[in-house]
């Protein structure tokens, strides 16, 4: 933080900049409710929002999507989508100095959204796509660092999933790089089809993005090598792309001269230097930067003629009466944390310490860790992961869940398939351990009822599969839980 204090002090009175936020603790979410009239959107839309305010987000975007589904019980529902962050504290202490340091933020943007809008705008035009192309199901993997690339997954025209990931890999190991890429690309693309985001009978785009052509040479064959594509003709229905960033030019840039430095963070910028895409997250600081200026815009457009030469300084004016205002504010609100906080010491050095506030202060730490760890789930996954791993002899295929009612549920059904192994010929230890597991689960508080739906006792040996545990082959026996998660928590 001292380098960048330095760097904000350096920076000429009345600086301007845009954020582009690229974090691994946004959440995107896309939820069904039932069709409404257009006067009861907003009512749901602003549930949503205190819902997401109430989980601790302080940045929050959602929209109406205007897709339409055919729920489970044959209703028609329409989908809203929402991204929220809760902002870690470096970010927010960032967003103060550049209050205090009187710098006008005019947008605060989301990575995969900005991307998403980019795409809509260049890369279906660039390649002359259809509308029904653009809207079929593809993902856009895109380098984000040395050996990091974020995996954006489109359908329909929107963004639904959007997740970091790292790659291992030698220097120039080009190969080695392409490799890990379809791997990843593989594991998310079954995610997709097994929450039914897509039907399995329908094929997904790929599109690659990076800053190193060697990079991209030869990748489509090795995805056909690799089994990412079976055929010619899944190629006839579906998007596959590749190229490098630096191909995007644009009047401004921020690209570096060596194409290994065009990152997708290069294009990004690019795009907000050249388009000005409309504004994403606010803040209650950019919020009124944004009425100032759109005040002033409004006011020039009613008598432009007359008021052309003091829009400048209305502008001017106005931001630099609020920062006078502001900084005034902070520093009593300082000098309040400080009285405060002195006094809160010196009683602190006349207390005994309480072991149990100790205890309880390390308990809400963890609750707040596993919380926040469970949030992509919408439940608490830990509890149930660590139990699995206790069982050495039982492994998990297969996890299904869904919520039993909307928005405010904390209530999940979820479906598990496991294999338990060695199977010798006996039954007895497959349904001791099996049991085993059964009595654990139990014994968590958040589980509030498990069920064995499908038996590892079947006297059909041709149930038995065949499969490799460490290397050996060994004989296994499926079977089939049933659970119900009574305390997830919602999203």
């Amino acid at each position: 933080m001292p380098a960048i204090e330095e760097w904000l002090a350096e920076l000429p009175g009345r600086f301007q900049c845009s954020l582009i936020l690229d974090l691994v603790d946004e959440d995107i979410a896309m939820e069904a409710a039932p069709r409404l009239y257009l006067w009861e959107k907003a009512a749901i839309r602003n549930r949503l929002v205190e819902r997401l305010k109430s989980d601790g987000a302080e940045l929050i975007f959602s929209e109406w999507t205007g897709l339409v589904q055919t729920g489970s019980e044959g209703r028609s529902e329409e989908l809203i989508q929402s991204a929220s962050i809760i902002m870690p504290s470096h970010v927010s202490h960032f967003l103060n100095m550049l209050e205090e340091a009187e710098i006008t933020v005019n947008g605060i943007y989301s990575a995969p959204f900005l991307l998403a809008d980019f795409l809509k705008k260049y890369f279906k035009t660039s390649f002359n796509l259809s509308k029904q192309e653009f809207n079929s199901p593809f993902f856009v993997i895109s380098r984000q660092g040395e050996n990091s690339y974020r995996q954006t997954f489109f359908n329909q025209g929107r963004l639904r999933i959007s997740r970091l990931i790292e790659i291992d890999r030698e220097d120039d190991d080009y190969s080695g790089a392409q490799s890990s890429l379809i791997h990843e690309a593989k594991l998310a693309r079954n995610y997709i089809y097994n929450q039914n985001l897509v039907a399995h009978t329908q094929n997904i785009g790929y599109v690659f993005l990076d800053s190193e052509a060697l990079r991209l040479e030869g990748l489509q064959q090795r995805c056909f090598d690799e089994g990412l594509f079976t055929s010619d003709d899944q190629l006839t229905t579906a998007i596959f792309k590749a190229m490098p960033v630096g191909s995007f030019k644009f009047a401004k840039t921020f690209c570096g001269e060596a194409e290994s430095s065009h990152f997708l963070a290069d294009l990004l910028v690019g795009y907000v230097l050249n388009d000005r895409p409309a504004k994403f997250y606010f803040t209650e600081y950019s919020q009124k930067i944004y009425r100032i200026a759109t005040a002033n815009k409004a006011l020039k457009g009613i008598n432009i003629a007359a008021l052309v030469a003091l829009l400048g300084y209305g502008t001017i004016a106005g931001i630099d009466t609020y920062m006078r205002q502001y900084n005034i504010e902070l520093l009593g609100q300082q000098i309040e944390n400080h009285i405060t906080e002195k006094e809160r010491l010196q009683k602190l050095v006349d207390l005994q310490i309480d072991a149990k506030e100790i205890k309880a202060s390390v308990d809400f730490s963890e609750a707040i860790l596993s919380l926040k760890t469970d949030r992509t789930v919408g439940f608490k996954i830990m509890p149930i992961s660590e139990v699995f791993s206790r069982h050495e002899h039982v492994q998990l295929i297969n996890a299904e869940w869904k919520q039993l009612e909307r928005f405010d549920s904390h209530i999940y059904d979820v479906e598990l398939d496991g294999l338990v192994f060695p199977f010798e010929e006996y039954y007895k230890q497959p349904v001791d351990w099996v049991d085993a597991l059964v009595a654990d689960l139990k014994q968590l508080p958040l589980i509030a009822q498990v069920d064995l739906v499908q038996e590892p006792l079947n006297r059909n040996l041709q149930q038995a599969l065949t499969v490799s545990i460490k290397g050996e082959k060994v004989t296994a026996l499926p079977f089939k839980l049933k659970m119900r998660v009574k305390d997830g928590q919602s999203k």
